[in-house]
C-alpha cells in the first residue's frame, strides 16, 4: 500500500498519544481530511522507549526507530530492516536540538528558549518537518508540518522519536490530573481509617 500523499507544498500530520494504553501509542491523522493515517506503537518488549513501530491502518509496518534512552542515535529503519534516517542528538547543549542524515544531506534542528517545538532544514536549506508540541494538554499531542523534502512517514516517526527523547511521550496535564487523583485517593482512604 503507497501511504505517500501527492507533494503540493506543505502538509500537516497531528501526532496524538492515546490515554488508556498499556504502552505508548500514537494515533496519526491528516489534519487536510481528519482521516487517520497510522499509528506508531512501542514494542511490547521494548524498554526505556527503544523501540517503536509505524503501521498502516492495516497493520502493515511501515518503518521502525530503533534506539536506547542511553543511546544519542536512532535509527529509522524500512520495512525489508534498511536504515533510512538516522537521528542523534548531543549529550549536553544549552538548547534542546539534533541531527537527521537523510537522503545523503544532513538536517538540523534547534528548539526555541523553550524548546517545545523544532523546525528541520535540510544542509541546502530545504525545509524538512516543524514539530509544534501543545504543552499543557490531557493527552500528549503535537503538530508535524512535513515539507517536500520529506517523506510523510520519516518525518512523522522523526518527530515521535524526538517527542520520546525530549518530552519523554507524556503529557504535563495528564501526568498532573494522574498524580492529583492518586492524592485524593490516598487522602479519602486516610480520612476514612481514621473515622473507623
Amino acid at each position: 500500500m503507497d501511504v505517500t500523499p501527492e507533494k503540493s507544498g506543505y502538509h500537516n500530520y497531528i501526532v496524538q498519544q492515546k490515554i488508556m494504553a498499556m504502552r505508548p501509542v500514537y494515533e496519526i491523522f491528516d489534519e487536510a481530511n481528519g482521516q487517520q493515517v497510522g499509528v506508531a506503537r512501542q514494542t511490547w518488549l521494548s524498554f526505556l522507549r527503544s523501540t517503536v513501530n509505524l503501521e498502516d491502518m492495516q497493520g502493515n509496518r511501515i518503518l521502525t526507530a530503533k534506539g536506547g534512552f542511553f543511546d544519542k542515535t536512532f535509527w529509522i529503519l524500512d520495512r525489508d530492516g534498511n536504515k533510512t534516517v538516522k537521528l542523534t542528538r548531543p549529550w549536553i547543549a544549552v538548547r534542546k536540538n539534533f541531527k537527521l542524515f537523510y537522503r545523503d544531506e544532513e538536517i538540523k534542528a534547534q528548539g526555541g528558549l523553550l524548546a517545545w517545538g523544532f523546525e528541520a532544514f535540510s544542509s541546502s536549506g530545504l525545509f524538512a518537518f516543524r514539530l509544534n508540541k501543545k504543552i499543557l494538554a490531557i493527552r500528549d499531542r503535537f503538530l508535524v508540518e512535513v515539507g517536500d523534502y520529506m517523506d510523510w512517514a520519516h518525518a512523522v516517526t522523526s518527530a515521535i522519536v524526538v517527542d520520546r527523547i525530549f518530552f519523554k511521550g507524556t503529557s504535563c496535564g495528564c501526568r498532573l490530573l494522574c498524580c492529583i487523583g492518586l492524592i485524593i485517593v490516598l487522602f479519602a482512604m486516610v480520612i476514612l481509617l481514621s473515622l473507623l
